[in-house]
């Protein structure tokens, strides 16, 4: 007979599996409180010790959260989970910034050209507070970053597709960096405000082609002025923006 591996698993592993089927089989436990340790103990006759690593399992896939003093409660993963693993793919798989850019456009301007045919008034006053928001905290970067997130989440938001939603989500943590950076370039700040309102003008001619080609064209200009902003920090003779 040939060789072949038999895969050791732990039994706590096997438990947070276990768990994990029943929590996205049942969707009424959500924001559930679960049993203490000592009921889970019981209920499955294995160590606190056992439930205590299943439960650590189940935090980090992020389908429950710990409430000091109060115990678990039963939640639904955030898109930074899969932001987590898809870190650690760039890395080991060497991917490269290209190709993280490359998908961004291909996952927003989708998003822009779902959210023409669906957007309404409302969605389009709240994208608009979102960018004047944006222009008052023009001196405040972290807020000024979180605000654009904010406005290119919602966008994905009135795609109508949730999976799509939690991909721009997820790559939005991504791309913080490539934001803070176009950001602090020449004119960067205003440049991205001056795309948000004519990505709105597009959403509000209800032209799904012309809402992607202008999102397309500010996701060209982001990564134009991320680029010049590395080259300027590893000293090299670099024009200003223009």
């Amino acid at each position: 007979m040939g060789k072949f591996e038999v895969k050791k698993v732990n039994l706590y592993e096997v438990l947070a599996d276990k768990l994990e089927e029943m929590i996205i089989n049942d969707s009424s436990m959500f924001g559930q409180k679960l049993p203490s340790e000592n009921e889970l103990a019981k209920q499955f006759g294995v160590s606190r010790n056992i439930i205590r690593e299943a439960l650590k399992l189940l935090r980090e896939r992020g389908l429950i959260v710990s409430r000091i003093g109060d115990g678990s409660y039963v939640s639904k993963p955030e898109p930074q989970i899969l932001t987590n693993v898809i870190s650690r793919m760039l890395v080991m798989y060497d991917i490269d910034a290209n190709d993280v850019y490359e998908m961004r456009v291909m996952l927003e301007c989708q998003a822009c050209f779902l959210a023409a045919k669906r957007v309404t008034e409302k969605d389009l006053e709240i994208l608009t507070q979102i960018n004047r928001a944006m222009e008052k905290k023009q001196d405040d970067l972290e807020e000024r970053v979180n605000l654009d997130l904010k406005f290119h989440e919602k966008i994905a938001e009135l795609s109508g597709n949730s999976l799509l939603r939690i991909f721009v989500c997820s790559m939005n943590h991504l791309r913080k960096v490539v934001i803070k950076q176009a950001i602090q370039s020449e004119g960067g700040s205003q440049d991205g405000i001056d795309y948000h309102d004519r990505i709105i003008a597009a959403l509000r001619s209800r032209d799904a082609n012309l809402a992607e080609q202008v999102m397309r064209a500010h996701l060209k200009e982001s990564l134009r002025r991320h680029q010049w902003f590395e080259a300027i920090k590893k000293n090299q003779n670099t024009p200003a923006i223009r």
